[in-house]
């Protein structure tokens, strides 16, 4: 289940990470895409999509954290124990800036700090994966 959350977490901060840095770039090439009539969000609404991207991730990562650190608590095999301990720092750092993008989503923009959003998470997302595999070998 912590594997599934975080790659939900992936992909919602891939997706607003994409649509975020599209709508920066549209500003320079406008004229190229209205004749393509491809559209953007306008690119004053980069501070509200970052703030949806954080408000979005936040209830998995909350879920994330519990699991994690009830499985770090509860496990007995210490393998495990260890990648859960692991990924609470992973997801530690993801809350901090969701938490900064709640604040203020005009210094913290998912265009870039969604790189963190996703690189964390698929570092849960794998220590998760090897938990199991470590478990069913014990």
């Amino acid at each position: 289940m912590i594997a599934a959350f975080a790659f939900l977490v992936i992909l919602i901060a891939a997706y607003f990470g994409a649509t975020v840095h599209n709508s920066k770039a549209n500003g320079l090439i406008s004229h190229l895409n209205e004749f393509e009539h491809i559209e953007y969000y306008d690119v004053e609404l980069v501070p509200k999509l970052s703030h949806l991207a954080a408000l979005l991730t936040l209830p998995f990562l909350l879920a994330i954290l519990f699991f994690e650190l009830y499985i770090g608590f509860k496990s007995k095999i210490r393998q495990a124990k260890n990648l859960a301990y692991g990924a609470t720092i992973a997801v530690l750092a993801i809350l901090v800036i969701d938490i900064l993008t709640l604040i203020n989503p005009y210094a913290y923009d998912v265009s870039l700090w969604g790189y963190v959003w996703i690189t964390m998470s698929a570092i849960i997302f794998t220590a998760n994966l090897v938990s199991v595999f470590i478990k069913g070998n014990a």
